[in-house]
């Protein structure tokens, strides 16, 4: 009785995901080509300050971000997208969301709140572990803090999800208001949808966002590009699209037999850089900092400049480097971070094209083709500047690893099996 129940409920939802399907036929996947490159600048997110001030001492503050269903601009000939993002409001809500700034070793209390419609807009699959409410409606949701050092309870673990209203609850769910003590080295973070077996599907939908831990004292002396204009974060993922303007997701599985919807990867053929599809930006004839977070769900990066320019890698998405590497490219695999500084003085030309030449699956998958090896164009006004940043040798400096405790190596070897046969 039981399995027969078990395929009915399946067979419920597998319809629902099949109604969506036929619903969207009519919208075909978009051809890459029918999008212009580069006609769309590129936006700096919104930043939000997780400290308040208090006759200039900075002190602890709460914040309140939600997640909304709105539509968002990809491309100025692309119609409007449906999408899941943070914000504030929903009418300030971006995709991706909010730049958080932090400060070391002071508080940040956040409560996110899912104001997020009943059903989801992509397909997902009943057939493996996931994040369930009993009354089957609702998208649940849990923010995880990725590279955050923090209490259990703040972590966003998959089963501390909830839905809007926090109306049902995951079982590892604990409270509402997340605690986020700051207490680690500066460094580049990012914050993402983590509930149980919607990750992929909430984050392709738009919940993802930066989150910077900042050491004035520390960092200031070091003497990088900073201020606005010229310490940028460039968050980087690539999406496909239905020609009605919506996201377009595969869902047929690698093995339908098992799971009908189940990929282990989702690759897209746009490029897009802070919620525009290959954008452009100009700048002046000086360093930029730039911190660069791939937030693909399975596609890594290569990044080089087609007129040879190099980037000066100072941070990872741990915190600093010891010191300083000039090179030609840079490999970021999904959730990976650099922080470079370029130099548009060296630059021989008036533009510089930020492309991308990684296979996918990398690095022995498919080679990549026009829309993927393109990511970002820069216009270099030619004036002369006088540019007083610096990019010192020497940066963090770590103590040396005492191994001299250590009582077992383990050698642990993961396999990725598509079935039983494998």
């Amino acid at each position: 009785m039981e399995r027969v129940l078990l395929r009915c409920l399946i067979s419920l939802a597998l319809f629902g995901v099949v109604t969506t399907s036929l619903a969207q036929a009519q919208h075909r996947l978009l051809n890459f080509s029918k999008l212009e490159m580069f006609v769309d600048e590129l936006p700096d997110m919104p930043k939000i300050l997780g400290f308040d001030l208090v006759s200039g001492v900075p002190r602890s503050k709460s914040l309140e971000i939600g997640m909304f269903n709105i539509t968002w601009k990809f491309h100025k000939n692309l119609p409007p997208t449906p999408v899941y993002a943070y914000g504030v409001s929903k009418d300030t809500a971006t995709v991706p969301g909010p730049t958080i700034m932090a400060l070391h070793k002071i508080d940040t209390y956040v409560t996110w709140q899912n104001y997020l419609p009943s059903k989801h807009m992509l397909p997902w699959d009943p057939t493996i572990k996931t994040a369930t409410p009993a009354n089957k409606q609702g998208i649940p949701t849990v923010v995880h803090l990725h590279g955050g050092i923090d209490e259990p309870e703040s972590d966003g673990n998959p089963n501390s999800w909830f839905t809007a209203g926090f109306k049902e609850k995951g079982p590892k769910w604990t409270k509402e208001t997340f605690h986020y003590d700051n207490n680690q080295q500066p460094r580049n973070l990012w914050y993402h949808d983590h509930a149980m077996g919607l990750t992929r599907i909430n984050i392709l939908a738009g919940l993802a966002g930066a989150y910077i831990i900042h050491h004035p004292n520390f960092e200031a002396p070091f003497g990088l590009p900073s201020g606005d204009e010229f310490d940028r974060l460039l968050i980087v993922f690539d999406r496909s699209f239905r020609t009605d303007g919506s996201i377009y997701m595969n869902s047929t599985g690698d093995i339908p037999s098992i799971h009908p919807h189940w990929r282990p990867e989702c690759f897209g053929n746009v490029i897009i850089v802070n919620g525009k599809a290959w954008p452009y930006m100009t700048v002046r004839c000086r360093k930029y900092r730039f911190r660069i977070i791939n937030a693909s769900n399975a596609r890594f990066f290569r990044f080089f400049f087609t007129n040879g320019l190099d980037f000066i890698h100072v941070g990872s998405d741990s915190t600093y480097l010891n010191e300083s590497v000039m090179t030609n490219d840079i490999l970021l695999g999904p959730s990976e971070i650099a922080d470079v500084v370029v130099d548009f003085s060296m630059s021989k030309n008036d533009t510089a094209i930020l492309a991308n030449d990684a296979p996918y699956p990398y690095p022995s998958g498919d080679p990549i083709n026009e829309g993927i090896s393109k990511v970002m164009k820069f216009t270099i006004l030619r004036r002369p500047e006088v540019d007083t940043w610096r990019i010192p040798k020497k940066l963090m400096q770590y103590p040396s690893l005492d191994l001299s405790s250590v009582i077992q190596t383990r050698y642990i070897t993961m396999y990725e099996y598509m079935s039983t046969a494998d």
